[in-house]
């Protein structure tokens, strides 16, 4: 008897990076999206400003729309690697004219739906979500991290505001050295 099944639901990746859910929206090429949380197998732009909005599943690949600028049936998602995209692509996404810049991280726009910032979201109840870095002006290399919260927004990976007390290591010996 085998260890495993197959348990029915997804999509299975198009290669080991790789994912290829609906759209549920129009957008771009080089947009970060995230799980529709209201439809299985969707993908909407994500937003760095809420629990909900702010977990990536990946870089949309191609445009969530088609010729005729309705929505798409399905967009690839790349989750992982080097993504290659034209300059005017990437300025779309980033609002930099000249794509991405060589070695600098992006996180998710807490402000902008859909876009990439290079600047960390700080604001109170914001979240800070890192993407990738670039590669070059038109590569970025796609690293997704679990997003942390600004200003003691929900319990996980709480950044501390500034000037705020913070836990001072303890002994639990009692000895004093």
């Amino acid at each position: 008897m085998a260890d495993t099944s197959t348990v029915g639901g997804g999509r299975a990746p198009g290669n080991p990076t790789t994912y290829n859910p609906l759209a549920g929206t129009s957008f771009p090429p080089g947009t970060p999206v995230r799980q529709d949380l209201t439809r299985d197998d969707t993908v909407l732009p994500g937003r760095a400003d809420s629990v909900d909005t702010t977990i990536l599943t990946g870089i949309a690949v191609n445009a969530g729309v088609d010729s005729r600028g309705l929505r798409a049936g399905h967009v690839l998602v790349q989750y992982v690697g080097p993504l290659t995209l034209p300059v005017a692509q990437w300025s779309e996404v980033t609002g930099n004219p000249i794509g991405l810049i060589r070695g600098v991280p992006y996180f998710l726009s807490s402000t902008d739906t859909g876009k990439l910032t290079t600047d960390a979201p700080g604001g109170e109840g914001d979240f800070v979500a890192p993407v990738g870095v670039g590669l070059s002006a038109t590569t970025l290399f796609i690293l997704l991290s679990f997003p942390i919260a600004n200003g003691g927004v929900l319990g996980f990976g709480v950044v501390p505001k500034p000037g705020a007390p913070t836990a001072a290591a303890s002994s639990s010996s009692g000895k004093s050295e």
